[in-house]
């Protein structure tokens, strides 16, 4: 048997987890500290003004022997992308409540490509693993925009997350 993949986002002072599922649009960034794509016209960005941070996990289950090795990236940029910046932190291993400030945990602008190299932890490390159903630990995202960012809805972006089963 394989593992099971899906994605679980955590909000609000409690870190409550929801699952999201495996792919598609499954969040979005916006202006209020909620998991997954609701509100998202009522809550939107303005130009010059950053998202909540969106916190998110890989989760694992079903038979497997060990997932390692996790890459995350971009993989396609919204368009047009003018004045749209993601950040990113795939290291962080305590929830803190998102929050809209400049973010001081997503501080790296996200890859555009395939990393090459684990940049997602699990346990603490970027070498750690799992053998047994599990979460990796929390990527952080965070969309900043510019004065120069059109107004309306943005085109989709795609996040990849690739991993090692073994």
């Amino acid at each position: 048997m394989a593992a099971t993949f899906e994605w679980v986002q955590r909000n609000g002072a409690g870190g409550a987890y929801t699952q999201l599922g495996a792919s598609g649009n499954l969040v979005n960034f916006k202006n209020v500290d909620t998991a997954g794509t609701a509100n998202y016209n009522t809550n939107p960005i303005s130009a010059g003004n950053n998202s909540y941070e969106v916190w998110l996990l890989g989760h694992f289950t079903g038979s497997f022997n060990r997932i390692d090795g996790c890459r995350f990236w971009m993989s396609t940029n919204f368009s047009p992308s003018t004045g749209l910046y993601v950040f990113f932190e795939g290291e962080q291993s305590i929830y803190l409540q998102p929050a809209n400030g400049t973010s001081s945990i997503a501080t790296s602008s996200i890859p555009t490509v395939d990393p090459g190299g684990t940049n997602v932890s699990i346990g603490g490390s970027l070498s750690g693993s799992l053998v047994a159903s599990g979460y990796t630990d929390h990527l952080v995202l965070q969309l900043r925009t510019d004065n120069t960012a059109p107004a309306g809805d943005t085109s989709l972006a795609t996040f990849t997350l690739t991993y090692k089963e073994n």
